[in-house]
């Protein structure tokens, strides 16, 4: 059971390093490789213009990766979920598990297959345009796993006590204490020097109210649809400027 996890955990560290993979690709051997050692001028002497060069270029290495990722990523949610939790004990809101489940992964390989091509078509060097590729894709990967939580709202429960959730199936976003003014304290601000720390940190249960946002797992589509969004809104805007920049330096 513990390799089995790991299997998982492995799994879902590959399906996420794929968009960086493919948009490595498709910045080297495709785009950069043919400028740097000038094989496209012989299908622009054909009638071929550079546009319809670029568009058949990402036509195949975009339908490849959308069907497969899409694939790869529905087999990995089946053996995923199919698991008895206690065995597999990785949820769904982990950074790696979630951008390999849903439609995230297909959004995000064709984001990084426009920035291989922006990157491409900017670098002409087959390396240094793959390496600068993958390091792009892996920080937009990162950012938005950072403001992911905040995506969408959160739901919150407030009591006298810690509320009582299923770590499993709930992500907790923020935990602490509510003041009988109103205001929020959270738990990570009551660590540090003990003559910094808010009054409320202090405070004895019955003296405040404890308060937890979270996203429960039926937030997971609604996040899954808004990054998505997020992520084709970004493709699209980096697919036009790399036909304007192919139209510029090549009219």
């Amino acid at each position: 059971m513990w390799d089995a996890r790991h299997l998982i955990e492995y799994a879902a560290l590959g399906i996420t390093a794929l968009p960086a993979v493919v948009g490595a690709f498709v910045a080297g051997p495709v785009i950069a490789r043919e400028l740097e050692t000038g094989t496209y001028q012989l299908a622009w002497s054909q009638s071929v213009s550079p546009a319809r060069w670029l568009a058949a270029k990402l036509t195949v290495p975009l339908t490849v990766t959308v069907t497969g990722t899409a694939l790869l990523s529905t087999v990995f949610h089946w053996s995923w979920s199919t698991g008895p939790a206690s065995s597999f004990p990785t949820y769904w809101y982990e950074p790696t598990m979630y951008a390999s489940t849903g439609v995230v992964p297909a959004a995000s390989a064709v984001l990084g297959i426009a920035l291989g091509a922006l990157t491409g078509l900017l670098v002409r060097r087959t390396v240094l345009a793959m390496s600068a590729t993958a390091l792009v894709t892996g920080a937009v990967a990162l950012f938005l796993s950072q403001v992911r939580a905040h995506l969408w709202p959160v739901s919150t429960l407030t009591g006298p006590g810690e509320p009582d959730v299923r770590i499993s199936r709930t992500w907790r976003v923020d935990a602490g204490v509510i003041g009988p003014s109103g205001d929020r304290v959270s738990t990570t601000d009551c660590y540090g020097d003990p003559s910094a720390l808010p009054a409320l940190c202090g405070a004895k249960d019955g003296e405040v109210t404890r308060y937890l946002d979270y996203h429960p797992a039926s937030h997971f589509w609604p996040l899954q649809l808004v990054e998505t969004g997020i992520l084709l809104a970004l493709a699209a805007v980096t697919t036009v400027l790399a036909f304007r920049i192919l139209r510029r330096h090549h009219a």
